[in-house]
């Protein structure tokens, strides 16, 4: 294990641990586990309902962003799919995605730098649908404190020139490979071709952006499935009593989506505590029912998602050895 994966695994470990301490700190374990005890699981029906609607829409919005790649049907789309999400729950640093685009490639021959870059597009949707969905849960609820409120501007910033230079680079695909010759000369030879190449796939992956009713059908499919998911957050919520406005569901899910991205041990745990916790008290939720509703909201998400995913690989034939090997050579 080089230094550099063992000072990340070590910061993981302190940010969770952090972030575990924080979303606990005063906490009446005894009332928790009444809570858990007590909950209306009656709420576990349309949340794994809404959670199978999420990733049929997930999975129609990748379909329509491989197009370039090539025509491919759900058969083709969902078991990869799942695949990833599953091992993002057993892997760290995201690596499920990196698998997820591996076995498409693998199975459907087809360039894994243009296959991973349709799921970095993938997640510039996504955060382009939760600031949508959080700017207008703002214009409904008042009351965000000024720190949060001035973080998601900070991230639309983000975004916003993001999304100008992905247009920029489809408009001028081989200025860009030119800039990047120009300024790796430095660099050896098969490390220069291989920039160069992972330039041109990219362009493959992100063509499809170059067509504005496809374009809007993917913002259309990320807009549904994450206000699924701040319905899971609702229901999450109201299996422990806590009847909350629509709007502040949906910004708990966007605290939740930032979240996920920071260094966190597989599966989120700990993570996700802490996003319920923060988002939450605020409004007046106990830390004791924002805990329970984490809970709810990632197990009932973790199990399924992660069942599938490795029954799934499982079929897949592929297998853990070649799989490392594959991930390796990536």
């Amino acid at each position: 294990m080089s230094l550099r994966s063992v000072l990340l695994a070590l910061l993981t470990l302190v940010l969770t641990a952090l972030l575990v301490v924080y979303a606990f700190w005063q906490v009446d374990l005894a009332a928790l586990a009444g809570l858990l005890a007590g909950g209306d699981y009656r709420a576990l029906l349309p949340f794994e309902l809404l959670l199978v609607a999420y990733f049929i829409l997930t999975a129609l919005r990748w379909r329509l962003i491989l197009r370039p790649l090539g025509r491919f049907t759900l058969r083709h789309v969902v078991p990869p799919m799942m695949i990833g999400f599953g091992g993002n729950n057993l892997l760290p640093a995201h690596l499920g995605e990196l698998v997820r685009s591996i076995v498409f490639a693998l199975r459907q021959d087809c360039s894994r730098t243009a296959v991973l870059t349709t799921v970095v597009l993938e997640r510039l949707l996504d955060v382009f649908a939760i600031l949508m969905l959080y700017t207008g849960a703002a214009m409904t609820l008042h009351e965000f404190p000024p720190s949060i409120r001035a973080g998601f501007w900070a991230s639309a910033v983000v975004l916003g020139g993001a999304a100008l230079g992905i247009l920029a680079f489809l408009r001028f695909p081989h200025a860009f490979v030119r800039l990047w010759e120009r300024l790796s000369t430095s660099l050896p030879a098969k490390l220069r071709a291989l920039g160069s190449r992972m330039l041109l796939g990219a362009e493959a992956g992100l063509s499809g952006l170059r067509s504005p009713w496809a374009v809007a059908e993917m913002v259309l499919h990320s807009l549904l499935k994450w206000l699924g998911a701040a319905g899971m957050v609702w229901l999450s919520l109201w299996a422990y009593g806590e009847v909350v406005h629509p709007a502040l569901a949906v910004f708990v899910l966007a605290v939740a989506a930032i979240a996920v991205t920071l260094p966190s041990v597989p599966g989120f745990f700990g993570v996700m505590q802490a996003a319920f916790v923060f988002a939450l008290v605020p409004f007046g939720v106990s830390r004791e029912v924002a805990l329970a509703s984490s809970v709810f909201y990632l197990l009932g998400q973790w199990v399924p998602v992660t069942v599938t995913g490795v029954a799934f690989f499982v079929a897949t034939g592929i297998g853990l050895r070649r799989m490392r090997a594959e991930v390796e050579q990536s």
